[in-house]
């Protein structure tokens, strides 16, 4: 009678994939140190791509059980000396895993453009100039990529101003995708704006000859990546008040921008806006202040129907101060949130909060979807990541093969 190993071995290919596919990320990584076979198959292009689609987002905000999905979060902490990367469960947003970012900034500031299939993207940047590098890195396989700088791109009538940065994966040509949109001193003209693609596969920069139909104040943009697009708070005239008025979009397979209204309801003169993936990670939500007698007053509306202004529709609004909204979460009956500086779960029917026990400065979180994948599994650079106990007592769970000999090593700094 054959063996189990005989047995496997004597099985198609195709096959076997459809068994590995069933795998966890974690467990996957395992296997490929059981035998040069399996490293073989798991690291087959076709494999990667089987398991990408696998766990593609679904319309309950994550893939199948073989990508665990959860949230990321990205923060700092309150003294400034460290910025964090926490994994939390996809409903009651419970503390799984959080890792030190394991990279020194070389221009001065670290910051979260997004997260896509496994990725995520970081730009390192100088406060003041908005030049950077763009960092790509998949936390459960230790790799990662710096991608070249695009000063060499800056040819502007006049002078270099800032650039807004978008990430996300493009399911049509297979690759992950950076897009950089470049602005001189006039970049309220269409003139004074520039926008760059990088692919992993081509592994450059390129211009792309579209035009750049929005114009973005000189401080750092956020963006949320829904439905293979990018999308930012932006401005198509100067307001008075100096809040955004559109939306601008980029899709990331076809590369073409598009604009997208606010609600027609939206009263003007808000104080803050921000942007979010919808409860689903399918559309988007919309946050707005609002300072008035009673003290700061949150609107926050979602777009029931992608893409449809009339399908705005303000869901809660609520008096609350010295917090900032960050997501919805549970079909939008919670919403995760900064109180001063503590993360909490509102329950917004009964208005009762729940201390997440994460702190950090508030205006530095930042959340995305999160599936665990082996993107740049044969490309990239290997870091050491030290993960960093939870509650004190040094216990992780979900832990995606990050070993105990690792968690004492030491993160190296980068060469930009």
């Amino acid at each position: 009678m054959r063996n189990h190993r005989d047995f496997f071995s004597s099985l198609p290919k195709d096959v076997i994939f459809q068994i590995l596919v069933k795998l966890s990320v974690k467990s996957l990584l395992q296997l490929r140190c059981v035998s040069k076979s399996f490293a073989y198959l798991i690291s087959n292009h076709h494999f990667i791509k089987l398991l990408t689609y696998s766990t593609a987002p679904t319309s309950g905000g994550g893939g199948t059980d073989t990508g665990d999905p959860r949230h990321l979060l990205y923060y700092e902490s309150t003294d400034y000396t460290k910025q964090y990367i926490s994994f939390h469960g996809a409903t009651e947003f419970s503390l799984c895993k959080r890792l030190e970012v394991p990279f020194e900034s070389v221009h001065g500031y670290l910051r979260l453009v997004g997260s896509s299939n496994g990725l995520i993207c970081l730009f390192d940047t100088n406060y003041f100039t908005y030049i950077g590098t763009v960092i790509l890195w998949n936390p459960s396989i230790r790799k990662f990529k710096i991608l070249p700088d695009t000063h060499w791109f800056h040819h502007f009538t006049t002078k270099f101003s800032h650039m807004a940065v978008g990430f996300g994966f493009d399911y049509k040509s297979f690759d992950f995708k950076v897009v950089q949109i470049l602005y001189d001193s006039d970049y309220e003209s269409e003139r004074g704006r520039q926008a760059l693609v990088y692919q992993i596969k081509n592994e450059s920069w390129r211009k792309i000859e579209v035009v750049v139909p929005c114009f973005m104040h000189n401080n750092w943009s956020s963006n949320v990546f829904v439905n293979e697009i990018v999308h930012w708070l932006a401005y198509t005239r100067l307001t008075a008040d100096g809040q955004p008025n559109c939306i601008m979009a980029f899709s990331i397979s076809e590369e073409v921008f598009k604009v997208m209204e606010l609600p027609q309801d939206l009263e003007l003169n808000f104080r803050e806006s921000r942007l979010s993936p919808s409860i689903d990670e399918k559309s988007l939500a919309l946050f707005v202040s609002y300072s008035d007698n009673a003290g700061e007053r949150w609107d926050m509306w979602l777009m029931n129907e992608y893409g449809k202004v009339e399908s705005w529709m303000k869901k809660y609004s609520i008096v609350r101060n010295r917090m900032v909204p960050l997501k919805f979460l549970n079909n939008g009956e919670d919403l995760l949130e900064m109180s001063e500086e503590n993360l909490v779960l509102l329950d917004l029917e009964k208005e009762e909060t729940k201390n997440l026990e994460v702190s950090g400065l508030p205006l530095s979180f930042n959340t995305a979807g999160f599936v665990p994948s082996l993107a740049l599994l044969g490309d990239g650079q290997e870091v050491a990541t030290k993960i960093v106990p939870i509650n004190g007592n040094g216990i992780l769970m979900n832990d995606q093969v990050m070993v105990a000999s690792e968690i004492d090593s030491v993160s190296r700094k980068y060469e930009g």
